[in-house]
């Protein structure tokens, strides 16, 4: 129960930052837009995929 507490993965450096839950929303479109901003991401090109 104790490891489950994210006070305790933020003292061991397992997560960033502890954030409000209202505001998940605002911070998925911040990341979304930074990740925007990467000139130096490749094209994802999966080549053939056969199933």
């Amino acid at each position: 129960d104790e490891k489950s507490n994210p006070v305790y993965a933020s003292a061991r450096l397992w997560i960033d930052e502890i954030i409000d839950p209202a505001k998940t929303r605002e911070w998925i479109s911040l990341c979304l837009e930074v990740a925007n901003q990467n000139p130096e991401i490749p094209k994802f090109n999966p080549g053939v995929i056969q199933v």
